[in-house]
């Protein structure tokens, strides 16, 4: 998860400067931002349900995140991150995702299904992906591949970027 998510998560205090000069480069080239919250920011963002997309909300928080980390320990807002965030239709947090989508405890999760795990949280598993799956009489798969082989005709996009992330996530074990 910090692989894919927050790299540099144990190394800030709730906001990185590189992330917002690196967003304010991609808004200049593509025209758009992403990929700019640290784990601290998305925890603070859980926790208000405030989601709308303005910078009085970004600048909010970076502030509510720093006091985060004044309060709290790395370990406890990284606890918190992996157990509240929407990973998915009717899923919140790796416990509920494992069972939801491979039908075991996160604990009891191979290398490459719990990367896959990993790999939602920055995609989310779709309600129309989910919906067909579970009304198949594959449920549950045991190979992340599968998977997102099954997801290709529903979700294809998300197919395409959840595989590629499946691979980056996969590198965090090697």
């Amino acid at each position: 998860i910090l692989y894919l998510e927050d790299r540099r998560f144990y190394y800030h205090k709730g906001f990185e400067l590189r992330s917002i000069l690196r967003a304010f480069n991609r808004l200049v080239s593509r025209g758009r931002v992403s990929g700019i919250s640290t784990i601290d920011q998305q925890v603070v963002r859980i926790a208000t349900r405030r989601f709308e997309r303005s910078l009085s909300r970004k600048a909010r928080e970076i502030i509510m995140a720093c006091i985060l980390n004044l309060h709290l320990s790395k370990r406890s807002v990284f606890d918190y991150y992996v157990h509240n965030a929407y990973l998915g239709y009717r899923m919140q947090g790796c416990e509920v995702a494992s069972k939801e989508i491979f039908g075991l405890r996160a604990s009891e999760l191979n290398e490459k299904q719990a990367a896959f795990i990993a790999s939602l949280f920055p995609l989310p598993f779709p309600k129309a992906v989910y919906r067909e799956y579970i009304s198949t009489d594959l449920y549950p798969l045991t190979d992340p591949n599968d998977l997102i082989e099954f997801s290709k005709n529903i979700a294809p996009r998300w197919s395409r970027r959840i595989k590629y992330r499946l691979q980056l996530a996969q590198q965090a074990y090697d």
